[in-house]
């Protein structure tokens, strides 16, 4: 039973990532960017325009960070992956360590998805425009809409 709540809040924290994806008004105007460490690579920095992104990662870990007219910033180490999507006017931050996971993505004017993960595991940290959420491994907090989840502490929030 606990494996099928873990697989099904998964599918629902994916769904509910994808919905506000599709929500999000296109640029025409705005270069992307993207910034990748695989393992063992050299950390990553780029900013044009509005959009920049940085990432960094140890030699058994990985990080990607994405901007739109927005700031990604992913850190990985010891054996972890982590993923930041800045879009339209926000600011994502993704730490991860000892095999986590986290993924932070913030869409909009004054966005801020914060998640920082430590242990195996996945986690997500989801914000709206204007929202703040933040998810750490001794809890979550939701400022306004957004929703944050992790499968290795169960905590999480609905803004």
């Amino acid at each position: 039973m606990f494996h099928t709540k873990r697989i099904v809040g998964g599918a629902a924290a994916f769904g509910f990532a994808c919905a506000f994806a599709a929500l999000v008004p296109g640029t025409a105007s705005a270069a992307p960017v993207a910034c990748t460490t695989a393992p063992g690579g050299v950390d990553v920095a780029t900013i044009d325009g509005g959009s920049q992104c940085d990432s960094s990662a140890d030699v058994a870990s990985a990080a990607a960070g994405f901007g739109l007219e927005g700031w990604g910033s992913a850190e990985a180490m010891n054996n972890a992956a982590a993923l930041a999507l800045g879009l339209n006017g926000g600011t994502a931050v993704s730490n991860g360590s000892f095999g986590g996971a986290p993924a932070a993505i913030a869409f909009g004017p004054g966005a801020v998805a914060q998640n920082t993960a430590a242990g195996l595991g996945l986690s997500i940290a989801v914000a709206a425009p204007g929202s703040t959420i933040t998810l750490t491994p001794t809890g979550a907090v939701c400022n306004g809409a957004g929703i944050a989840g992790s499968f290795t502490t169960l905590q999480g929030c609905i803004g």
